[in-house]
């Protein structure tokens, strides 16, 4: 799928990041989902889903925080954006971690 796609379809907001993985030129994000702010929620089903998300052929990437990405502990994502090519993912916890790279494709594992 291409990211501009994703972040057009799912709203990542307050969703939380229990973990990123930079390898080999793949993001991996593992996230808890709030399927309670996606369009078609029914009250009654699971209001988390985890799933991870997988960014395929990385450039540029950069990671912009006082912590490490291995020190990621359920930080809550408050912006995901893509322009011109560029994943820009904003992170909160007690401090704000910006991660952004270059990608066009991405694969939703659940």
């Amino acid at each position: 799928m291409l990211v501009k796609e994703l972040v057009e379809k799912i709203n990542f907001n307050d969703s939380c990041v229990n973990g990123l993985v930079y390898t080999d030129g793949i993001v991996k994000l593992d996230i808890d989902l709030c399927m309670w702010k996606q369009a078609g929620y029914q009250e009654g089903t699971p209001e988390l889903k985890n799933v991870v998300l997988c960014f395929l052929d990385i450039t540029n990437y950069n990671w912009d925080s006082d912590k490490r990405e291995n020190e990621i502990d359920y930080d809550s994502i408050i912006d995901i954006a893509f322009e011109e090519g560029v994943v820009k993912i904003v992170l909160e916890d007690d401090d704000v971690s910006v991660l952004t790279f270059m990608c066009r494709e991405v694969s939703i594992e659940s």
